[in-house]
């Protein structure tokens, strides 16, 4: 091998190393004012149901069975959003809610009767369904800290 060749094979192999950028430690100070992302956002569809909800008064029950809560959908371009605030000195986990809408319905309330898991409520008078729906959290601000 020549030594034009060997040079080159030299310079083309330690190319990379001297191009990558030195790693130096940070004292507490530096660091601190170091700060990353805004934050993060989290969309999706949620829904759920509840089996059962009972109330019970000197041995008196009314249940509340069949409960679903649907239509409550995060768009991307409207996420649910958790961020680090500075409120008054106190850093705080803020968590900011969208508009997002849905239904939470209760299919059979029930007075007196048993409920049983996997089976539901038996016995007992029906007197119909609730719904409550267009629930909307928009603008409501959730914060969190330690204290």
């Amino acid at each position: 091998m020549t030594l034009k060749k060997l040079a080159l094979a030299t310079a083309l192999v330690t190319a990379p190393f001297m191009a990558q950028a030195e790693l130096q430690s940070m004292d507490d100070a530096s660091l601190s004012s170091v700060t990353g992302q805004a934050g993060i956002s989290i969309s999706g569809d949620f829904s759920g149901s509840i089996g059962n909800v009972a109330y019970v008064d000197d041995g008196n029950k009314l249940n509340m069975e069949g409960i679903s809560m649907t239509g409550f959908a995060i768009s991307d371009t409207d996420p649910l959003k958790i961020d680090v605030i500075d409120d008054a000195g106190t850093a705080k986990i803020a968590i900011s809610l969208p508009a997002m809408t849905g239904t939470v319905a209760v299919n059979a309330i029930k007075v007196g009767g048993t409920y049983t898991s996997g089976s539901g409520v038996t016995g007992g008078t029906n007197i119909g369904g609730v719904a409550i729906s267009d629930i909307n959290m928009s603008g409501t601000t959730v914060k969190i800290w330690g204290h």
